[in-house]
């Protein structure tokens, strides 16, 4: 085969199926890249769904900011809001309530 990794799954049993309708520029699509492969359609497609499903989990895994958006957050931790009437009132009724050790 090819540059082919088949999916980690496949050890797996197979016992689930997943049905999907497509036309036939995909199916044309399918069957090529499996024939290229030596593979059989199910292999290729459960390698292709798991590599993709994992390539979009991962992408969601974490959050990247422009330049511009690094600047703007690290600003606003350097700078924190003042406190409002409402937190600082919260403030001073959870002093009231809360004994400390110091």
């Amino acid at each position: 085969m090819l540059d082919f990794n088949a999916s980690p799954v496949d050890d797996e049993k197979q016992s689930r199926t997943t049905q999907i309708r497509h036309g036939e520029g995909l199916f044309e699509l399918i069957e090529q890249a499996a024939t290229s492969l030596a593979v059989d359609k199910s292999v290729f497609l459960r390698a292709a769904i798991a590599k993709e499903a994992q390539r979009v989990l991962e992408a969601r895994s974490r959050h990247v900011l422009s330049v511009e958006d690094a600047v703007q957050f690290s600003a606003a931790l350097d700078a924190p809001p003042k406190p409002t009437h409402r937190a600082i009132e919260a403030m001073r009724a959870y002093n009231t309530r809360v004994v400390r050790a110091d």
